[in-house]
């Protein structure tokens, strides 16, 4: 009934078949087990070691905190006259992404300050970028609001340090410059954007949407139109074309693509062959000087010296150019039915307009544009005569900051650089002409303010 089950087949070989080992591998085969248990046993007693980073790979931040001790300074050394900023490290660091990268760079220089250059950047235009490093704001309070070219500037330092939410801080600032000080930045200072930040970047956007707004408002876009150059015009049609097709025409925004194709034409005749007739008008302003230094102020120096302060202002009186009182009668034109902020408004966009260039105003402010300088001017004694100097980049100063509370402030300030150069200088001297058409050219604009108000404001008052 059952069955017996075989025994398995020995398969293995004869014991007179095997091959022995020989004494000496028995032995090395012995001394190898030791030696592994050994190192099993050591690597288990031993903790693991930490592998470091090589030497110049960039270790991850650890977050910025206050509640740490931060010893090491970072000494920057601002513009030319080296004006020295301290910060500590960590922090700057932590903010600037271009002094994390040169400090990584660097990290063999540890030591207790260091110091770094900032040869181009404008004292002012840094301090508010410290400002906002410490507090989050470009500027502390109304009282300090910065000027447009100073907040251009330190938009300009935020993006080449690459500071975290300064750029969009600083177009912040700006539109609140803007709405406080009810106009936009000058032509100048437009031109020195596109010159010196990228294409395609969030302040050549909100400027160009700002000039795009004052093409389709200003009587003077033509004036405005002409004074950009050809860069500028090409991306400005661009975000006129944008602004045309979301919001509805005007009678006045029917004109702005003609004039942007004219002022483009104008653009490239300029560039392209307008020097043989611009050198006779630019002339008369070389020949004056920035502020009157020139060869051939310096050949009738003698003869200034020996004219007196009294017989100097008896000369406007009796000459035959406009005097003081027609610049009254224009003033008197503003009547009370337009508010004072109206009548600054207009003074502002005047203002602007003279010193925005290139073009006929560019010519005929030239010499009154800056601060006289006795001594780059080849004037020494200009300010034993002139004893309340004044010039038009000090009234862009002025208005920026709000400093004139009426139209009669800015009127007063404009006609004491007239009286500063009948003054100093003899009728026969060009500065006294330039002067005269200067005189000429803003009192025929003045005269108009009552007209450019209620073209561009109506009665409403801001």
């Amino acid at each position: 009934m059952f069955e017996v089950m075989e025994e398995p087949t020995d398969t293995r070989m004869p014991e007179e078949h095997v091959p022995q080992p020989n004494g000496d591998a028995v032995a090395v085969a012995a001394e190898v087990v030791t030696l592994v248990e050994s190192a099993d046993k050591s690597v288990s007693d031993v903790a693991p070691v930490e592998v470091a980073p090589p030497a110049n790979s960039v270790q991850e931040q650890r977050p910025f905190s206050w509640l740490e001790p931060h010893p090491i300074f970072v000494i920057v050394l601002v513009g030319p006259e080296e004006i020295p900023f301290g910060i500590q490290k960590d922090f700057l660091c932590s903010k600037s992404s271009y002094y994390r990268k040169f400090f990584d760079e660097n990290a063999d220089q540890e030591s207790i300050e260091n110091i770094v250059r900032l040869p181009d950047a404008p004292t002012e235009v840094f301090a508010y970028c410290q400002n906002y490093l410490y507090t989050g704001q470009v500027f502390p309070s109304l009282d300090n609001l910065p000027s447009y070219d100073v907040l251009i500037g330190v938009w300009k330092l935020g993006h080449m340090l690459g500071i975290d939410g300064l750029c969009d801080a600083t177009l912040d600032a700006m539109i609140e410059c803007r709405r406080i000080t009810e106009h936009i930045p000058a032509t100048p200072l437009l031109v020195q954007v596109w010159k010196d930040t990228p294409e395609g970047s969030s302040i050549r956007k909100l400027l160009l949407s700002w000039a795009a707004e004052y093409m389709r408002s200003s009587e003077s876009r033509t004036e405005f139109a002409r004074s950009l150059p050809q860069e500028v015009l090409s991306e400005l049609v661009v975000a006129m074309s944008s602004l045309e097709n979301s919001s509805p025409p005007d009678e006045r925004a029917d004109s702005v693509p003609a004039v942007l194709a004219s002022a483009a034409e104008k653009r490239r005749d300029t560039e392209g062959g307008q020097e043989g007739g611009r050198p006779a008008k630019k002339q008369r302003v070389s020949e004056a000087g920035t502020n009157g230094s020139s060869p051939v102020v310096s050949q009738t120096a003698p003869g200034r010296k020996m004219v007196t302060k009294g017989a100097t202002a008896s000369v406007p009186r009796t000459s035959s150019k406009p005097g003081p009182k027609r610049r009254t009668s224009g003033a008197a034109i503003a009547s009370q039915q337009f508010s004072t902020n109206q009548k600054l408004n207009f003074c502002a966009d005047l203002l602007a307009r003279m010193l925005s260039g290139p073009g006929f105003w560019t010519r005929v402010v030239g010499p009154f544009k800056d601060p006289v300088d006795p001594q780059r001017d080849g004037v020494p004694d200009y300010f034993n005569v002139v004893k309340k100097p004044m010039d038009l980049t000090t009234m862009k100063s002025k208005m920026d900051n709000k400093q004139y509370n009426d139209e009669q402030e800015f009127l007063a300030d404009m006609n004491q650089i007239f009286a500063n150069c009948y003054e100093y200088w003899n009728e026969t001297d060009p500065m006294w002409g330039a002067a005269e058409k200067l005189q000429k050219s803003f009192e025929d604009k003045f005269s108009q303010m009552n007209k450019w108000i209620a073209k561009m404001e109506g009665d409403e008052g801001h």
